[in-house]
């Protein structure tokens, strides 16, 4: 199956505390971002709620929730547990050539 890119801008402050959640947790920005674009597309739902941008609270409440929802993610594969992003496409890419 054909597949594409996907990209979006986020405060600097914010991507360096997920990055940290997310490598703690053994998972990778690519594998989140594809857990939520498939979840959504499964659901037909977002994983969070709209966030309005003044509204600090609000922020707080998304990213917990968020974070309840990456909690409940099975399990990742431990092979890629500590394996950078470009690892991981180097050899998704050998697999398909």
């Amino acid at each position: 199956m054909a597949t594409t890119v996907v990209s979006g801008r986020v405060e600097e402050d914010v991507k360096r505390r997920v990055d940290a959640i997310i490598r703690a947790a053994g998972s990778s920005v690519t594998k989140v971002i594809s857990d939520v674009w498939y979840n959504i597309a499964a659901t037909g739902q977002l994983p969070v709620t709209a966030v309005v941008e003044d509204d600090q609270d609000a922020q707080r409440k998304s990213f917990e929730s968020f974070l309840r929802w990456f909690a409940e993610l099975p399990p990742q594969n431990e092979e890629y547990a500590h394996v950078s992003d470009e690892e991981i496409l180097s050899c998704r890419v050998s697999e398909h050539v």
